[in-house]
């Protein structure tokens, strides 16, 4: 834990006066631009120095401020023990003050810590009691607090799939204060579950407008530049949507939201898989498949399990002076039992995950060769293609045969070359029959899926595939 052991000789550095609207105004507002800008160690100085100057002048609030701010930055990378750990300093602290805005800014903090961990029950539930607080802040400035509120109870909402109850709380979001983050999240929602893309352009429209007023390396621009790159995706604008993937993940990484970049490399991945570039997409499911196992939450979720009582042995150790000895010496064994035990269950997680990985390069080989095979076997019209592509593939045939059981063998074949990426020039050539034969039998096949006009055949099997 990181603790102000020094306090005596800083002192005399933040002995200058400060009013109070200074103090807050450099803990609400400028902390914030750095805050975004993800300026880590500057962020945790510049809270540190107004903490002791909150402390020179008997400030309660600029001191619980500070260490709201402190772990806000380290839930951010997702160090939650010393989130934690500054969390519950702010709420022993908060207890002497009836401060509205203070209270809201606390439980909002605990909600984002346990939709962190995956605690979504309580994460709605400290996010319930931060809106309480929050809609009885009068400052209009600080009352700004309840849109990035209701933004994150969007969030929490979303990923329980209450996807329309998510959207009602990202209007309310809006209509408090507008940013990058809440149009393209709203635009996300259009794009995804309403199918509405004048809706989705609309609304991200309004992000990239928003961007202009702000620094370049800011996380509100990583965020958006994401959700743009999903939106040229969906319009099949492929490279494009690349290019801003890569900014986006450059920006992310400089800000240290590095939680946020597996999902995007996984993107990355499946955009170069559309645009046939294997190349690519190994390299970044390489990066995904690293960055995944490194950010594992294995390690912390071991230590995790005992943290508040480590913080409330600490809590007592403040408390009851005489027995710090006691509780110091308890703290430090249990810490090594913790720390040991946590190392062997990780050295445990390493050695299955080598084990998978060599398995799934095995089986990755082994489907590469039969794929190529497979893919032969189609160039030569050969009988036994169907059959060897179903020994390889087994769950796409069986999912069409769920869609229609009296399909021809000629049919399955039909459909496996279209799985396979052959063009309607190459399955006419391969198979020796006109090039509109093809055509029509890709009509008469629609109708024996019910597959609509305007879906493409090769991603409608390829998702058949996947969802498999």
């Amino acid at each position: 834990m990181m603790v102000f052991a020094h306090l005596s000789i800083f002192t005399v550095l933040y002995s200058q006066n400060y009013t109070q609207d200074q103090i807050d105004n450099a803990l609400i507002i400028k902390s914030e631009k750095l805050r975004i800008r993800g300026e880590k160690k500057e962020l945790i100085s510049f809270n540190e120095k107004y903490i002791i100057i909150s402390q020179n002048q008997n400030y309660l609030k600029g001191e619980i401020l500070g260490y709201i701010n402190i772990a806000n930055i380290y839930a951010t990378i997702g160090d939650y023990k010393e989130s934690f750990y500054y969390l519950r300093k702010a709420e022993r602290k908060i207890k002497k003050i009836n401060d509205a805005y203070l209270s809201a800014r606390l439980y909002h903090e605990y909600g984002q810590i346990n939709y962190g961990i995956g605690l979504y029950t309580n994460a709605l539930k400290y996010n319930s009691r931060s809106i309480y607080y929050g809609k009885l802040i009068s400052n209009r400035n600080e009352r700004e607090l309840l849109s990035g509120i209701y933004a994150s109870r969007a969030d929490f909402l979303h990923d329980i799939h209450q996807h329309d109850s998510s959207l009602v709380y990202l209007h309310k979001a809006l209509n408090i204060k507008s940013t990058p983050v809440i149009n393209s999240l709203i635009a996300n929602h259009y794009m995804v579950y309403r199918e509405n893309p004048d809706s989705s352009s609309y609304y991200l429209n309004n992000a990239l407008k928003l961007l202009q007023k702000t620094d370049y390396w800011n996380v509100q621009r990583g965020q958006t530049y994401y959700f743009y790159g999903n939106f040229l995706n969906k319009k099949k604008e492929y490279e494009k949507a690349l290019m801003y993937y890569t900014k986006s993940v450059a920006i992310l990484e400089r800000t240290k939201r590095v939680y946020n970049i597996p999902l995007l490399y996984k993107t990355i991945a499946g955009t170069y898989r559309i645009l046939n570039d294997q190349k690519g997409e190994k390299e970044y499911l390489e990066k995904y498949t690293r960055l995944n196992d490194s950010l594992s939450r294995v390690c912390n979720e071991s230590i995790n399990i005992s943290v508040d009582d480590l913080i409330k042995e600490k809590e007592s150790a403040d408390i009851s002076k005489k027995n710090v000895f006691f509780v110091y010496k308890s703290v430090v064994f249990c810490l090594i039992v913790i720390l040991l035990l946590a190392f062997i269950h990780c050295q445990q997680n390493r050695d299955i995950i080598k084990q998978k990985e060599f398995e799934t390069d095995v089986l990755k080989e082994k489907l590469n060769n039969s794929y190529d095979y497979i893919i032969e076997l189609a160039k030569k019209n050969d009988p036994n293609f169907l059959n060897k592509f179903q020994e390889a593939y087994p769950e796409f045939i069986k999912n069409l045969l769920e869609i229609n059981s009296n399909l021809s063998k000629s049919d399955l074949a039909f459909c496996a070359m279209i799985w396979a990426g052959f063009t309607s020039k190459e399955i006419a050539q391969y198979t020796f029959v006109e090039h509109r034969s093809v055509q029509n039998k890709k009509h008469r096949l629609r109708k024996k899926l019910d597959i609509s006009s305007d879906v493409d055949l090769y991603f409608f099997f390829k998702n058949l595939s996947d969802d498999s």
